[in-house]
């Protein structure tokens, strides 16, 4: 026998009733503070960043929310042109300077392109990296970090991460997941060029490949954006933690954290 609600013992019903009308209100609430918002996910190589934000992506396409994806550098045609040369293409030494233009170049056209446009129709935008990046990897090569910043307003005006996450985790265990060694070789493009790679069929881009040095710096320099990053910024420690606990966590910040 199928039972209506009617048929319910009050008390049943009513709890029923105020758990639904709860839910719907967490979801309105949630939906209305993330409306226009845009976040971003960032870190050392090796975070899980990318993972993390496919997860988020659909947490909140659960909840109703429309969101936009956006990646940087690239996202766009032209900017995916700029990320390759970054990347791969550059012929010869390129130096931090030309690095930090054509990036903000690249975040320029992605803005303009994708994540302005999407912002003013009120939805939420999910970034993979941003100018966060730039502080960290160009920062690490003693370029002024408050320049990075001024530049960035150039580049991006008022548009910038509502909430930045960072996945924090030692170098190490970061580039262990990528498949590089500790004791692996660098590539080409910068100081630490012409040393060979462990194996043949890697392909690492030119940020990738520096030493671990250099990675150490990128990190420090991560972990010191809450000092002066627009925006809200959290860190989220990503070591030795698995896919599901980060993401809970994750989760927990977009929800509470107020814009």
């Amino acid at each position: 026998m199928i039972l209506s609600m009617c048929a319910l013992p009050c008390r049943y019903a009513a709890g029923f009733y105020r758990t639904l009308s709860e839910e719907s209100f967490k979801a309105v609430s949630m939906h209305n503070r993330l409306r226009g918002k845009f976040l971003v996910l960032d870190g050392p190589d090796g975070s899980g960043k990318t993972v993390q934000l496919d997860l988020l992506a659909r947490f909140l396409e659960s909840h109703g929310i429309a969101i936009v994806r956006a990646a940087d550098p690239g996202g766009t045609r032209i900017g995916n042109q700029i990320s390759r040369l970054l990347k791969y293409d550059a012929d010869g030494y390129m130096d931090v300077n030309t690095e930090v233009m054509l990036f903000m170049a690249s975040r320029a056209q992605l803005v303009s392109e994708v994540i302005g446009p999407a912002l003013a129709e009120g939805k939420t935008v999910l970034c993979d990296r941003f100018i966060s990046a730039t502080c960290a990897y160009q920062g690490s090569n003693g370029y002024p970090t408050d320049k990075i910043v001024q530049l960035g307003r150039f580049a991006v005006g008022d548009t910038w991460p509502h909430l930045t996450i960072l996945i924090d985790l030692p170098v190490e265990e970061g580039l262990e997941r990528t498949g590089r060694k500790r004791y692996q070789k660098t590539k080409v493009n910068h100081t630490d060029a012409g040393q060979g790679y462990l194996f043949q069929n890697v392909v690492v881009d030119r940020f990738d490949s520096r030493s671990l040095d250099y990675h150490r710096r990128v990190r420090a320099e991560f972990l010191k954006l809450p000092d002066y990053y627009p925006g809200v910024v959290k860190i989220v420690n990503g070591s030795q933690r698995d896919i599901e606990s980060v993401r809970r966590e994750i989760e927990q910040i977009v929800i509470e954290t107020e814009f």
